[in-house]
């Protein structure tokens, strides 16, 4: 749990605060103390005794453990693979199925190109229909929104569970729930939420999220979470001498894929990210998932009311009930790339633009951010062009 003193706290597990106040989880994350120090005992680790299975088969198995509890039920640990990206893990879904040319899938127009591109290029290569829900601006997609585009051909539906730009979550298990009663897979880009909210996976088929935002890891370590019933039934593209049954006996090239998810990773390991997330893991589920969700929701609804007391515009005004950590706004007066410029000497935050080239600052606090900060920021706001 946090130290009484707060804020020395934070400097100390988060470096980053040292310098700045940190309010852009939705783009990247600070590494934290914990996970700086084990990349690098780990390091001195095989500096000194060599790359072997034993300094981080254990590490492996326990990321995989610690990616289980946060995904919730029904994910288990042998259903877990690691990924290079949320692209990649989205892409080892697309790309495993017994796809028939007139199949189609479904995704948003407005989400993150990750999971729209993916499953663009299907129709290259395996010439499936990609359906597109129209966009508009909030992209607080419901079920109205997908069952229009659905029919006897689809096999998959694809969604963000909260929305880069404006931060609107979707309600995963109703959406999931209406898909599974119509025999639909559904997969997730959890980006946006996993780390942040506790997540739900009973109506989902994939979670796929990299480590670098909410999940406070580094940069190139991401997971891929598969149910177990369809996991069994996907051939991966690449299939590599880790992933089948016959692994230890080489000279088999045994071509049947392992029974479990590691038939998405074909050969050696990023055990350098995936020590490192293992830590940042352990940081999380140390503070506790729901209380981590209740302070990112606290926070952010904490922000959005201040800045609308300020004269902000607010994208998507979070609704009493949601879960997410998003506020995305325009100010007041004055230039937005030049009142970005100015915050970024205090703050980091993101600059992002909308459909129509217009620009919107965006901020995403985690759980060691404070209403202080927030104050903070606001005042900045207030004061810039005056």
């Amino acid at each position: 749990m946090i130290d009484t003193d707060f804020f020395a706290w934070r400097e100390r597990e988060f470096p980053f605060f040292q310098k700045r106040i940190f309010l852009t989880h939705a783009s990247v994350s600070p590494l934290p103390a914990r996970s700086r120090d084990a990349l690098q005992n780990y390091a001195a680790l095989v500096a000194a005794e060599g790359q072997f299975d034993a300094a981080h088969f254990s590490v492996y198995a326990r990321c995989k453990e610690r990616f289980a509890q946060l995904i919730g039920a029904p994910a288990q640990p042998e259903e877990i693979a690691f990924a290079g990206s949320t692209s990649h893990a989205l892409g080892l879904v697309a790309t495993s199925f017994d796809w028939q040319a007139g199949d189609n899938c479904i995704v948003a127009d407005g989400d993150f190109p990750a999971n729209v591109i993916t499953w663009k290029n299907l129709a290259f290569t395996h010439g499936v229909e990609t359906r597109l829900i129209p966009f508009r601006p909030a992209m607080d997609l419901t079920v109205d929104d997908i069952a229009p585009l659905i029919d006897e051909r689809t096999k998959i539906v694809s969604l963000a569970s909260a929305n880069f730009v404006s931060g609107c979550p979707i309600d995963v298990n109703a959406i999931g729930a209406y898909l599974h009663e119509r025999g639909i897979l559904f997969c997730v880009d959890a980006i946006q939420t996993l780390g942040a909210i506790e997540f739900d996976a009973t109506n989902v088929d994939f979670v796929c999220a990299d480590a670098h935002k909410w999940l406070l890891g580094p940069n190139g370590t991401a997971v891929l979470w598969a149910r177990g019933e369809v996991l069994t039934k996907m051939r991966p593209q690449i299939l590599g001498w880790l992933a089948v049954a016959g692994r230890d006996n080489w000279l088999a090239y045994d071509t049947t894929p392992v029974a479990g998810a590691e038939r998405f990773e074909p050969g050696a390991r990023n055990y350098l990210g995936v020590v490192a997330t293992e830590a940042s893991l352990s940081l999380l589920q140390d503070f506790g998932m729901a209380n981590v969700e209740k302070r990112v929701v606290e926070l952010r609804n904490y922000a959005a009311q201040k800045l609308q007391e300020i004269g902000c515009e607010l994208l998507w005004n979070p609704l009493p009930n949601s879960k997410g950590g998003v506020v995305t706004f325009q100010p007041p007066r004055g230039d937005i790339a030049a009142l970005f410029n100015k915050l970024e000497e205090r703050f980091a935050v993101s600059l992002r633009q909308d459909r129509a080239g217009q620009d919107w600052l965006r901020i995403s606090a985690h759980f060691m951010n404070c209403e202080a900060d927030l104050d903070q920021l606001a005042d900045a706001i207030q004061s810039f062009g005056k």
